[in-house]
Formats: C-alpha cells, sequence, structure tokens
C-alpha cells in the first residue's frame, strides 16, 4: 500500500492541507507542509481562555454536559482560528487521504493514552445525515472512526443512527440539544451490543457538545459501562 501511494503521489503531487502548497512526494502520507506542521503543534499547545488547559487536558465542560452524561472529553486542538477550521471542512467536505490519515493517529493514540482499553472498549460515532452524505459522498465521521479503529484494534459500533433533521451547524446553541435529541436513536438488534461496553466516541468537533450529551444517554440507557468523547478539535 505505500508503493501505491508513492506511485500515485509521484502521477498526482500532494498538497498540504492547510496552505495549499506543493510537497514532494513521500512513502508515507504526510498532510502538512513543514511549515504548517509548526502550526499544528503550535495549535495543540494553546490554552483555554479559563482554564489554561491546552485542548487535551482542558476540563471545562460542554454547554449541554452539565449533568456529566459524557464521563470526559479529549481534543486534540481548540477550534479557533481559520487554518484550524479550514481542516474541519477540508474533513467534513472531502477525502483528504493524509488528512484523514495524520487526525486518526493522533486520535489513536489519545485514546491510548488516557484510555484503559481492554475487551470491553468499543469505538462509535455519530452517523451522518442521508443529505450530507448526499451532498458531499462520504460520512466523515464513519471513515474517521474506521481509520482510528485500525490504529487501535478496537471494535467499531456502527449503530448510532441519523433520522432526518436539521444540520447542527446551522442552528443556534440553544436549539442544538432538542435537534440532536430528535436527531440520533439506535436501531433495536444494536441495543443488546452496548452492554457493559466502554463507548469511545470519535468526532470530528464539539462545539456545544449536545450530539455527544444525546448519543451518551442513549448507549448509557442500554447499559453502557462508560462514555467518553475525543474529537479533532473543540470550541474552547
Amino acid at each position: 500500500m505505500g508503493k501505491l501511494n508513492y506511485f500515485m503521489e509521484l502521477l498526482f503531487p500532494p498538497r498540504c492541507s492547510m496552505c495549499g502548497e506543493l510537497m514532494e512526494p513521500d512513502k508515507d502520507l504526510v498532510c502538512f507542509c513543514g511549515r504548517c506542521r509548526a502550526v499544528w503543534e503550535n495549535e495543540k499547545e494553546e490554552l483555554c481562555p479559563n482554564c489554561r488547559r491546552n485542548a487535551s487536558h482542558c476540563i471545562c465542560e460542554p454547554k449541554y454536559n452539565r449533568s456529566g452524561t459524557v464521563d470526559g472529553y479529549r481534543s486534540l486542538v481548540f477550534y479557533n482560528g481559520e487554518q484550524i477550521k479550514k481542516l474541519i471542512y477540508s474533513i467534513k467536505t472531502g477525502y483528504d487521504a493524509a488528512l484523514y490519515d495524520t487526525a486518526a493517529r493522533e486520535l489513536a493514540l489519545s485514546v491510548m493514552k488516557y484510555c484503559k482499553v481492554d475487551g470491553d472498549s468499543m469505538l462509535a460515532y455519530p452517523e451522518r445525515s442521508r443529505a450530507s452524505v448526499k451532498k458531499y459522498g462520504i460520512d466523515h465521521g464513519k471513515i474517521l472512526c474506521k481509520k482510528v479503529s485500525e490504529y487501535t484494534n478496537i471494535p467499531v459500533f456502527h449503530g448510532l443512527k441519523h433520522r432526518r433533521g436539521a444540520e447542527q451547524k446551522t442552528l443556534k446553541a440553544a436549539e442544538r440539544g432538542e435537534n440532536a435529541a430528535r436527531s440520533y436513536y439506535i436501531k433495536d438488534k444494536d441495543k443488546t451490543k452496548l452492554k457493559g461496553k466502554k463507548i469511545i466516541f470519535i468526532d470530528d468537533v464539539v462545539t456545544t457538545g449536545a450530539t455527544t450529551v444525546v448519543c451518551a444517554a442513549l448507549c448509557k440507557a442500554e447499559g453502557a459501562a462508560g462514555f467518553s468523547a475525543f474529537s479533532i478539535a473543540r470550541t474552547p
């Protein structure tokens, strides 16, 4: 697979996922040029204005998790600045193999660092709406979660389904909780798979926490023993 990627990059030279600059072909999937890699690393060290910790250690609870339904949040960066917003937009709207691989690899490292992974651990993701899949051609959460699974060997639970509803990004913060509650459900045939499982939820970005809280409540109602959320970015 590495050789195939290398020869494909010779024919279609890779571009930096952040600035768009052409890069030299490489045997590994590399999504950042040297300059933007430094920007990415610096973004990971940005501090929350409230708790003064970086994204991976921020202890501030999102708006909708005041009751502690989600056991904990970990993110790679804060959802600040045009560069990070551009990367999240790229994840949502297209398939940049190198960017997906980098994000999944770093999320996998975070999962293995902060979770006690065992036979009861299971990855999950919020299924994308059919309208968005039709529009962009991908379910970005599913792709990201499957790639994290490849790095961690943790199985994936595909049972968090999306029914027709408004897109969260189109709504105000106060409307997101009600919309998320209407939008997600678990099929009856999948409910028994959750009993005793520790769910590790993979997402691209956490803003108000509405989606994570609804999915956590659904899983815990069916006997999940825990629910922690890992995302690329998070609104501070």
